[in-house]
């Protein structure tokens, strides 16, 4: 939503005084920071408290924060309509674990599963294309305010939609105690501290300088955190706020695969509309029209996805993805300044609406049926926050690039392309580990070929055995009946 209408946000608030450009970074990062830190619990919440329960909660929370968003034109101040962003995306972190906990919980593995993890897909370019096109008529021909307004109306529906409709799966039962036990507050929050102040320093570092005092203490200060998190959650917590059997290599290969993905697509996008917005000077509306091919080529691949990846190897689905992210992004990277849309412009859509759509629902599903019925909101907290995370953590470090490029050369163009580069790298960095992850898959295939050849000749040994006794017996026996019937025609 604020994508195709960042100048016109900015410009409203810039009326009161002067705002650094580096700001518009935080339009987008400061809900994607919310959601991807969030969801690290929210999925947790929901398995404890009940998912439909944490569900319609973050209905009503998304609406009560898009309407304050909305008012916030009115405090003249960019700082605060940031902040009601971020808070906005904390619904948004309550919502998408619990929505597909839900669905992981009604469906049981198999093919109608998949169909619906691929519906699911479906609704990311469907509600991407349809919020940048409302934002962009809204915000270009009335008042950018009842962008967040009719957002608020929306999502209150749903609030009372999701009362009514959203079949309710019970959480296993817990006394009150034993539920903010299993919360794990001291590792949740040491987690949810470190990763904000991780992501805080990487946006703010250009704004500020990296040799701020404040920056370098936070950032070593998250650092500290984090590995402070990991260390609570693996040795001294009873309840781990991810269950061990998540630190598994396959597991971790694939959520690296995803995160440095859509890292780079979270680059792609930013640069994608500042480029059109304000080096080939289209309008909102403009750019939202670009996001048709995306809308129409995701949806297909999200329904696509949901059969291929029951007759196909999820490593491969993974590393086409990874492609997939690397050819849109490079697309971008060598794009010139000023071209028709229907040139590279339209071909990276197509190439990166199979990445997007794809990646997530098999994702999804991964991680899905790996994990417990009960833990089911976790598995769709995993996957959002990695893709969320790294969208807001990459586009950071990007905007540091853009940043420092354009000290020195003063080119919009050219630190704008500078920014795309370290989007490249990512992706590049997925595809390494993407293989890293076929390799992995292929590991396990031969060593199961083993363990069934091994197997087959344990079976062989034992059915022999089994033979060499029975013949034992049987001949036994065969000699028994001959003693006995001599004794008894000596007898006679």
């Amino acid at each position: 939503m604020v994508l195709s209408t960042m100048n016109i946000i900015f410009d409203s608030f810039a009326e009161s005084g002067h705002i650094d450009q580096s700001k518009k970074v935080w339009f987008m990062s400061s809900f994607s920071l919310t959601v991807g830190t969030f969801i690290l619990i929210s999925g947790k919440i929901g398995d404890l408290f009940g998912l439909k329960r944490v569900f319609t909660v973050g209905w009503f929370w998304c609406s009560f924060w898009s309407l304050i968003s909305g008012f916030s034109v009115y405090s003249k101040s960019v700082i605060f309509f940031i902040i009601c962003r971020a808070f906005q995306g904390i619904g948004f972190a309550l919502l998408l674990p619990c929505g597909m906990g839900i669905l992981g919980s009604l469906y049981t593995t198999g093919e109608r599963k998949n169909l619906v993890f691929g519906i699911a897909g479906a609704c990311g370019p469907t509600g991407a294309t349809i919020g940048y096109l409302m934002a962009a008529v809204v915000g270009q021909l009335t008042w950018w305010p009842w962008e967040f307004w009719l957002m608020s109306i929306t999502c209150f529906l749903f609030g009372i939609f999701s009362i009514f409709v959203v079949p309710d799966i019970q959480p296993k039962k817990y006394t009150l105690r034993e539920k903010i036990a299993r919360l794990n507050i001291l590792g949740s929050s040491t987690g949810v501290i470190g990763l904000i102040l991780l992501n805080f320093v990487w946006i703010q570092g250009p704004v500020a300088g990296w040799n701020s005092p404040f920056i370098i203490v936070l950032l070593v200060l998250s650092i500290v955190l984090m590995v402070a998190f990991f260390y609570l959650d693996l040795n001294v917590v009873e309840f781990p706020l991810l269950p061990k059997s998540i630190y598994n290599i396959r597991i971790a290969l694939v959520l690296l695969c995803i995160g440095l993905g859509w890292g780079s697509f979270g680059i792609w996008q930013f640069y994608f509309v500042n480029i059109n917005l304000n080096l080939r000077n289209y309008t909102p509306i403009q750019v939202g029209l670009t996001y048709i091919p995306l809308l129409v080529g995701g949806v297909i691949a999200s329904l696509v996805a949901s059969v291929v990846v029951s007759r196909t190897k999820p490593s491969y689905i993974i590393m086409f993805c990874s492609l997939c992210f690397t050819g849109g992004i490079v697309c971008l990277a060598v794009m010139p300044e000023q071209q028709s849309f229907f040139k590279i412009s339209l071909g990276q859509m197509i190439i990166l609406c199979w990445a997007l759509d794809m990646s997530f629902p098999v994702a999804s599903i991964i991680l899905s049926d790996f994990l417990p019925l009960e833990l089911q909101g976790m598995a769709g907290s995993l996957v959002s926050t990695v893709i969320n995370y790294s969208i807001s953590l990459f586009l950071g470090i990007s905007s540091t690039v853009e940043v420092e490029i354009h000290k020195k050369t003063d080119s919009t163009f050219q630190s704008y392309r500078a920014g795309i580069y370290f989007g490249v790298g990512v992706a590049v960095l997925g595809i390494f580990f993407s293989i890293a992850f076929l390799i992995c898959q292929k590991n396990d295939i031969k060593g199961t070929f083993v363990n069934r050849i091994e197997t087959n000749e344990d079976e062989d040994e034992e059915i022999q055995k089994q033979e060499n006794y029975t013949e034992s017996v049987t001949t036994t026996s065969e000699i028994e009946q001959v003693s006995s019937s001599e004794e008894n025609s000596k007898a006679e």
